[in-house]
């Protein structure tokens, strides 16, 4: 590689760090923090307790984000915020779908002999009946990362100011422009307040 290639390859590398998710950025962070203690733990042979626990927690959260990327046909360099948080929702409805069959919330009959539509309802219904108590070591982790979610007197008080309902066939048109206004909300919260309206 001549000299002109070499130079013209880190200025683009260094341009598409630059342009990086800056919660990638913190995870990042975050995961060589965790792999700092995972290894003072590791040398003092105690690896146990809380602080032990949430390293180990936060380095399988980044590393999980970081290697979802290629669903975005992206590298992680090239990432934004919105992708990553569309990545983190996913990894916590995937971590929420797996603790209710870890803990016992559904149990094999309970989707014996169903549909997969049937068994995504039953497990989505299950979620949102359970709500916050259903977490984890990783679930907090990947919130943290997530916008600070609308309250439901903020979305209320956002569509009655901006959303005229004459123009829509049904409510539903209206989640688009809703959801581009409250980035990161809850989709399922949100239709649950417009429903409501």
């Amino acid at each position: 590689m001549d000299e002109k290639s070499y130079s013209n390859t880190i200025f683009k590398t260094v341009e598409i760090e630059v342009n990086m998710s800056e919660i990638l950025k913190q995870m990042k962070e975050d995961l060589k923090s965790a792999m700092t203690i995972e290894i003072k733990y590791r040398k003092h042979g105690a690896p146990q307790g809380i602080a032990y626990n949430m390293a180990i927690a936060q380095k399988t959260v980044s590393r999980a984000i970081i290697s979802m990327f290629p669903e975005l046909r992206k590298k992680p360099a090239e990432g934004t915020d919105e992708d990553v948080i569309k990545l983190l929702k996913k990894y916590i409805n995937q971590e929420k779908e797996r603790s209710i069959y870890q803990f016992g919330y559904l149990k094999e009959k309970d989707v014996e002999d169903k549909s997969a539509a049937e068994v995504k309802k039953l497990v989505n219904d299950t979620i949102q009946e359970l709500g916050n108590s259903l977490t984890s070591n990783h679930i907090e982790i990947a919130q943290k990362y997530l916008p600070t979610q609308a309250t439901e007197e903020e979305i209320r008080e956002w569509i009655s100011e901006n959303v005229d309902f004459s123009k829509f066939k049904n409510k539903m048109q209206a989640m688009g422009s809703i959801m581009k206004q409250f980035k990161g909300a809850d989709g399922n919260f949100v239709k649950g307040i417009l429903m409501s309206i």
